[in-house]
């Protein structure tokens, strides 16, 4: 398997969503990485987080040397909070595979949310150099953030210079495309946010789309306090928190910003 192959195959795994039952059937049937992850990911979809992480935990008894399960379970501490346990087990993934930029990615999330964005900005770098270029639209935008939210304005500004203005993208990161069109001075906080085109890159019909549009509207802080707009920037994080979508990295990080600034 080829990098481009492992980052395709990586990027679909993030979003498999197998019922309960079926998982553990799967896994009862045969007792592998991918069905233990399965059987992790089902059980997270379910509200059953705590569960998820025993069960990868169980599967790295089995498979020790899996980047896979680190990473999965180190996916399930970022939602409590447990940072310093997600980034030691993103840490353990990239040992085993240092070429995953998704390993880099989510240990880069971890540092950003604790709020280490010197080390949040290493990560993104690092996994820039394993990416193409249509990939890169979600990482350009995490440090173009890190730099706003470190007070380097400069580098922030320098960072939209590291992609073209339109790149076809994958679509799981059309949130993130738009948000970097916004900082590129592409779009307007006014045109960000077009159900109609969203619903264009969200395969289910089923889906209420809270999640892209609080990913986009937290674009819309970044903006704003990247042009000491202190006032809508303000706004835009009630707006976010009036109807919170829980788990959502732009929700955790628009209710820490919320308490900063003693909105909440």
């Amino acid at each position: 398997m080829n990098l481009m192959q492992k980052n395709e195959y990586m990027r679909a795994r993030l979003v498999v969503k197998p019922e309960v039952e079926a998982a553990k059937a799967a896994l009862d049937k045969e007792r592998t990485v991918d069905t233990w992850y399965d059987y992790g990911m089902a059980l997270s979809h379910a509200g059953r987080s705590e569960e998820a992480v025993d069960a990868y935990s169980q599967g790295l008894v089995e498979y020790p040397f899996s980047s896979m399960l680190y990473f999965a379970r180190g996916r399930r501490f970022m939602g409590p909070k447990q940072y310093d346990r997600a980034i030691a087990d993103f840490t353990m993934a990239l040992r085993l595979e240092p070429d995953v930029y998704l390993y880099w990615y989510y240990r880069a999330v971890t540092n950003n949310l604790r709020g280490d964005y010197a080390a949040a900005i290493y990560d993104f770098r690092q996994a820039l150099r394993f990416t193409q270029p249509l990939e890169r639209y979600c990482i350009i935008d995490w440090l173009f953030t890190c730099y706003v939210e470190a007070g380097d304005k400069e580098g922030a500004r320098k960072v939209l210079d590291e992609i073209e203005d339109d790149l076809p993208s994958p679509d799981m990161d059309y949130d993130y495309k738009q948000r970097v069109r916004l900082y590129k001075g592409l779009e307007t906080p006014e045109t960000l946010i077009d159900r109609d085109e969203i619903r264009k890159h969200v395969p289910d019909p089923m889906d209420d789309l809270r999640l892209d549009i609080t990913t986009l509207l937290f674009g819309q802080y970044v903006y704003y306090l990247y042009h000491d707009e202190q006032e809508k920037a303000g706004q835009v994080l009630l707006e976010i928190l009036k109807d919170p979508y829980e788990g959502a990295f732009a929700t955790v990080k628009a209710r820490a910003a919320a308490k900063e600034r003693g909105l909440i």
